[in-house]
């Protein structure tokens, strides 16, 4: 028998080796954005030194308040392969159930685009344990948090070095509605 662990790092791995032309296509508020899974790969990467620049560790929980476009999708790569839990933030939540499953969460870093940042704003001193707030730059705003284009332009380019990770280890976390109490959160594995 084979023992192979089945993680995202081989899935991102094989789509870079077998289709390296196949399109992802995003709506953006600019227009529709399009790139190979060549430039996908290459950002991945990029993504993964950025979240070490930033201080991120393996187990830490990162959160992401985004649509769902490329660069999310880098994220949904990134994160799990790096050994951090993606833990994706519900916008339709109220704020003070946003602030809980930060805080219950733990999250370390929030991924979070331009146009959702008023979402985070109201909350901010509620969430004291969120060491960075990096916006994804969807639309045009002034904003004092990392911008990611900027992040990713300064990382160094090339193959991060990714981690052996246990499949069965956590990759990603959600929280349900909290239409019953707070909201309770789920693991997902690599």
């Amino acid at each position: 028998m084979m023992d192979f662990p089945l993680t995202l790092t081989h899935v991102l791995e094989r789509s870079a080796k077998l289709f390296p032309r196949k399109e992802i296509v995003s709506r953006m508020p600019s227009g529709m954005h399009r790139y190979c899974y060549t430039s996908f790969h290459e950002r991945v990467h990029r993504v993964a030194a950025v979240l070490q620049q930033l201080g991120v560790k393996q187990g830490d929980r990162v959160g992401t308040l985004c649509w769902n476009t490329y660069r999310h999708l880098e994220l949904y790569f990134a994160i799990p392969c790096f050994g951090a839990v993606m833990h994706t933030l519900n916008l339709r939540l109220a704020a003070d159930q946003l602030a809980y499953i930060i805080n219950h969460a733990d999250d370390q870093v929030i991924f979070a685009d331009a146009s959702l940042l008023s979402i985070l704003e109201p909350i901010r001193d509620q969430i004291p344990g969120v060491r960075h707030i990096v916006v994804l730059p969807d639309i045009e705003s002034q904003s004092n948090f990392p911008n990611y284009e900027k992040l990713m332009e300064d990382s160094p380019a090339g193959m991060y070095p990714w981690p052996e990770l246990d499949e069965r280890s956590a990759a990603a976390t959600c929280y349900t509605s909290g239409t019953t109490g707070n909201p309770k959160g789920v693991l997902y594995n690599r």
